[in-house]
């Protein structure tokens, strides 16, 4: 008999601490489930499963409680006989105690059936009571029109000068009078009690001083407040809309999630959050390749969201709001919005890069457009021919950037159409691209009516040493014309020859530098310079040695020029 006893108590032990487990597992899965239902739509997966989990651990509850579960709710917990089974540590007034108590409530009584009948009922009415305005129900007003089977309560009628305990519907479904609220509250006595009612909390009590919060309490306000301004409720949404897609399989359900992330979009570019923007841009493309079995239909739909804001019209009015907004978007903000828009995108960005000023907007937007003309060279080159200057001007700017060597042949024919306003830029462009096709284009301009795209072909085809110039450089300079034209032009072509001649040109700079005739040098000041610089440009030996014999020349420009050919420069 001695051996019994201690098993026997060792097994109330284990089935006692079992059955609390279970207790504290249940109020845990009624968390759970209050927050999904909070956060998902009622046709969530995530909000069903917390649901069922909820349903499953009150039924191996009640099994053991058939004269049901009598919990007491203070303000962050939840207690059962002596012991706390939940408690809502971390943000306490957004927790189900605190609802509870806030309206009264301060003992549940929960019977069996309550898993089936009574649970999905009673999250729903803490939804609602969360989200009340102050002139709506409060939610002991929605227990008692709900009447659930499964559930007693108690609560305290609060505003009356004593608070008052009122008890719930009995379990047996009664309708008796005295079971509604307020019915068995006493008859409130005429004359006033002249002291301060037992247990009534005045502000009186506390510390006279305008913060008689500790630091440790003013310091959680503070967090609170600030996390609650800060936090941006249209994210939230838009990560719940993305859930739906990804995890519902009914086509239905996804195109209709997807609508409502288009409207959640239009808001956040009206408001100018345009970071949101981004993200859901980007979300929507990962989720278009991530998501499992996704219909043609969705698919679409998905792109559709940038396709739509990539349109001229859209996104030529976004442009505008930003231009005319008082506040300028961060500029990696305004980088990641323009880097998720399409193809069509391009023709309202070049015509707004034309002539947006200088700043971190255009700086930003025109980073994005760089990598957008990248992915799309053929489109980039579609716009050289667009009948909007502005949009030309960029697109022969961005070619250049790009060294776009797809664009060369539309470069080439607009450098020979003498009515193009922009042929110095195409000119600029063909040499930035600098392919034998682009200096072949570039050659015949040496002899241009244009003075500014004479001197950019030549500077072109200098930089780059295009040996093919050479014979059209040789014609240039023994023309009479030259020796009229200005000294920038001088040197252009003498720098260009020199660059490309090699030894062949050497003969013609050393006779053009030391010629003479009976009065004198065959040659102006100015070309005899321009000589000496093309030898310093050649740079070879038999060069040198041509400059050396003007080294004493009378002329001291000629001089100047040749001691610094001969030192090696050319500036």
């Amino acid at each position: 008999m001695t051996s019994v006893a201690p098993a026997t108590a060792s097994t109330r032990l284990t089935a006692s601490t079992d059955a609390s487990s279970r207790i504290d597992e249940a109020f845990r899965a009624l968390a759970r489930a209050f927050r999904a239902w909070q956060l998902y739509l009622p046709n969530n997966p995530t909000r069903e499963r917390a649901l069922e989990m909820a349903r499953a651990a009150f039924t191996a509850v009640l099994e053991d409680e058939s004269d049901g579960l009598v919990v007491r709710v203070r303000e962050q917990e939840f207690a059962c006989g002596d012991r706390v089974v939940h408690r809502e540590a971390e943000r306490p007034t957004d927790g189900l105690p605190w609802l509870l108590y806030r309206d009264g409530v301060r003992e549940l009584t929960i019977l069996p059936g309550f898993a089936d009948d009574g649970l999905a009922t009673l999250l729903g009415l803490l939804q609602r009571a969360k989200q009340a305005a102050p002139d709506e129900d409060d939610l002991i007003t929605m227990l008692w029109v709900a009447d659930i089977p499964s559930l007693r309560y108690r609560f305290v009628e609060l505003g009356g000068p004593v608070e008052t305990s009122v008890l719930s519907t009995q379990a047996d479904g009664s309708d008796d009078p005295g079971d509604r609220p307020g019915a068995d509250v006493p008859a409130v006595e005429t004359a006033m009690p002249t002291g301060a009612p037992p247990g009534l909390v005045r502000l009186e009590d506390f510390d006279s001083a305008l913060f008689f919060l500790d630091q440790r309490e003013l310091a959680y306000l503070q967090e609170e407040l600030r996390s609650e301004f800060v936090s941006e409720p249209r994210q939230s949404v838009l990560a719940a809309l993305f859930d739906i897609v990804e995890t519902q399989r009914d086509e239905r359900v996804r195109l209709e999630a997807i609508q409502r992330i288009e409207d959640v979009l239009l808001d956040v570019l009206t408001t100018g959050a345009y970071e949101l923007a981004a993200t859901a841009l980007r979300e929507a493309r990962t989720t278009g390749t991530r998501a499992p079995e996704l219909t043609p239909a969705v698919h679409d739909a998905l792109t559709g969201l940038s396709a739509q804001l990539s349109e001229p019209t859209v996104l030529a009015q976004l442009l505008q709001a930003i231009d005319e907004g008082q506040r300028a978007p961060a500029a990696d903000v305004l980088e990641a919005l323009v880097s998720e828009l399409r193809a069509s995108a391009l023709t309202p960005l070049l015509a707004w890069l034309a002539h947006a000023p200088t700043g971190v907007a255009r700086s930003a937007v025109e980073r994005a457009v760089v990598r957008l003309a990248e992915r799309h060279t053929a489109e980039l080159v579609r716009h050289l021919d667009a009948g909007d200057d502005n949009i030309v001007l960029s697109a022969l700017r961005l070619c250049a950037q790009l060294r776009t060597a797809a664009a060369v042949p539309v470069l080439a024919r607009r450098v020979r159409d003498t009515a193009s306003a922009y042929r110095l830029e195409a000119v600029q462009a063909l040499a930035a691209i600098a392919s034998p096709g682009a200096l072949q284009a570039i050659e015949p301009l040496i002899d241009d009516a244009d003075r500014e795209v004479r001197l950019a072909a030549l500077r072109a085809v200098g930089v780059h040493r295009y040996a093919a110039a050479l014979p059209r450089l040789s014609r240039a300079l023994q023309r009479k014309e030259l020796r009229q034209a200005e000294r920038s032009e001088k040197t252009a072509v003498f720098d260009a020859f020199g660059a490309v001649c090699g030894a062949d040109g050497v003969a013609l700079l050393d006779g053009m530098l030391n010629a003479r005739s009976l009065l004198g040098p065959r040659e102006s000041t100015e070309m005899r310079a321009c000589a000496a610089r093309a030898l310093g440009v050649v740079g070879s030996e038999l060069a040198f040695a041509a400059l050396r014999r003007s080294v004493d020349t009378k002329d001291a420009v000629v001089r100047n020029e040749v001691a610094r050919a001969l030192r090696g420069g050319t500036t």
